[in-house]
């Protein structure tokens, strides 16, 4: 899961109307890292993906109940938007606003106990935005009855899902990064993913390639058996007459571990436009790649390893790496902040190529990855089918 940064600025002072008429008060944690995020702004769609002061995904605003109060975060009061925050802040912890998050000072605490202080001042910012309830705001109570209900509602649908199976061991509570094939493997359990995203479709939803941390998924009985432990005190070989002892022995080297052999291009992410979505925006009439809303300066990795071709400006794809991997194929990383390898290098799988950003023709903060079966543009294939059939799923 993954919440937007996009330009930062220092934090400002929210006005608070009391009976005694209008007075200045010092700055709410959570008005500092809306600032940093959408300058302010709690009504925010720029068209980027993100939404409401906090740049919300929507994938984001559904897991941790925003629906509840409105279907996008821009449509909703910024107490509700805070209400929701705190519940990613619980789950995912300040790391969920990577940048904006420390030059706020957000903590697991402070974001927490400025809830009461933040709330007084959504009040009067409700009622003029005009979202919320037909008051233009909301209650307390209201806020309280609502995120009981969602609380419950997740909890409820966790346990419909453990029914289902009939017969389940334990839980899981999902974090960042994982996927339900990881999950499966780790967990040896007996079906793989399938069998998981079976038990827990009614939690997890219609795509199983989209899990949020915080999610509590069943386990499914039935696990692949472990391979055996060795014996605490097994029995010494006797040695081959005939086979003669090494004269030298010379430990591997660390630097000659290898890298995975394919890797997701980012980490802790949200998927935005996918491969294939037509629109008059792109020369193809589609769109090339697989776009993953990521915050300016996150890690972009080579998927796998292969020879870099591109490494520079690429017009209106901003600063570009492009890879030709060993088995013919290209991988394109676009609107990078900054590009860390040259023309010529060798690249293994999860060595870091460069940073995101929002270079070039964009709306927004994102990595667009492409993959394609020649090096220029209109060979474009689906990233997630091609990642997919080399055992990575995003």
């Amino acid at each position: 899961m993954s919440v937007a940064v996009t330009a930062s600025s220092a934090g400002i002072a929210v006005p608070l109307l009391g009976a005694t008429g209008a007075s200045a008060a010092a700055p709410d944690v959570w008005d500092k890292v809306a600032k940093c995020e959408s300058s302010g702004n709690w009504e925010s769609n720029t068209g980027n993906g993100y939404f409401g002061g906090l740049q919300f995904t929507p994938s984001t605003w559904k897991a941790y109940g925003g629906t509840v109060y409105a279907r996008r975060a821009d449509l909703a009061t910024k107490r509700q938007q805070i209400a929701v925050a705190e519940k990613v802040l619980e789950g995912s912890g300040p790391s969920a606003w990577p940048v904006c998050s420390q030059r706020a000072g957000l903590t697991r605490a402070s974001g927490a106990a400025s809830h009461g202080q933040g709330a007084s001042a959504s009040s009067s910012a409700g009622s003029a935005s005009g979202h919320g309830s037909a008051s233009g705001h909301e209650s307390a109570s209201d806020h309280e009855r609502a995120s009981g209900h969602d609380h419950q509602d997740h909890e409820r649908e966790a346990a419909k899902a453990r029914r289902s199976t009939g017969n389940t061991a334990g839980s899981y509570k999902v974090v960042g990064g994982d996927t339900l094939s990881g999950i499966a493997d780790e967990h040896r359990v007996a079906g793989g993913w399938e069998r998981l995203y079976a038990a827990n479709r009614q939690v997890v939803g219609t795509d199983p390639d989209l899990i949020h941390p915080g999610q509590e998924l069943a386990l499914p009985r039935g696990y692949r058996p472990a391979r055996p432990a060795p014996h605490p005190h097994p029995a010494k070989p006797k040695p081959r007459p005939s086979a003669p002892k090494p004269k030298h022995h010379t430990p591997a080297h660390p630097s000659t571990q290898t890298h995975a052999a394919f890797v997701s291009p980012v980490q802790h992410y949200s998927l935005s436009t996918g491969y294939g979505v037509p629109g008059p925006l792109w020369a193809s009439g589609h769109h090339t790649g697989q776009d993953f809303a990521v915050p300016i300066g996150t890690s972009v990795k080579a998927v796998t390893s292969g020879t870099v071709v591109a490494a520079g400006w690429g017009g209106a794809y901003g600063y570009q790496v492009v890879i030709r991997h060993h088995d013919g194929m290209y991988s394109q990383y676009a609107h990078l902040s900054s590009v860390t390898v040259r023309v010529g290098r060798a690249v293994s799988g999860g060595v870091q190529i460069g940073r995101s950003g929002a270079t070039g023709n964009v709306t927004g903060p994102h990595l667009h990855f492409e993959v394609r079966t020649g090096p220029g543009y209109g060979s474009d294939v689906s990233p997630a089918a091609y990642l997919r059939r080399h055992g990575v799923r995003i």
